[in-house]
Parts: C-alpha cells; sequence; structure tokens
C-alpha cells in the first residue's frame, strides 16, 4: 500500500527537519525527509496531519507552509 505525502518545507538538514516533525507529535513513520542540493525537504504523511495545524515557529526551517 503506498502512503500519500505532503511538503512539509525546506530545512538546512535533516535533523532540523525531523526535529520539526517530532516536536508536532508525528511519528517516525509518519514522515521522510529528502536531500535536494544544499536543503532538505520534508514530507508528511497526509493521513498523519488529518485537518490538524501544526506548530510552526520557523526554527530551521527555509520556507513556509504552502
Amino acid at each position: 500500500m503506498a502512503w500519500d505525502f505532503d511538503e512539509g518545507g525546506k530545512f538546512g538538514s535533516e535533523k532540523a527537519a525531523e526535529d520539526y516533525a517530532r516536536r508536532n507529535g508525528l511519528n517516525d513513520a509518519d514522515f521522510r525527509t529528502r536531500r535536494k542540493g544544499d536543503q532538505v525537504e520534508l514530507e508528511i504523511r497526509r493521513s498523519a496531519i488529518d485537518g490538524r495545524s501544526l506548530k510552526d515557529s520557523n526554527e530551521g526551517r527555509r520556507d513556509g507552509w504552502n
């Protein structure tokens, strides 16, 4: 079964992306990171968000929510 992932933002490192996801209560299985050049993209499993708002203090992120 394939999961649908949505963009969660761009970060300067894997650690920053993972810390952001964990601060928002996401399990490791609910997100993944992907290195793109000098930044890291965070992808979050759509069903893990399920309409709730994620806390965003912009710590470590390089962009905002789309």
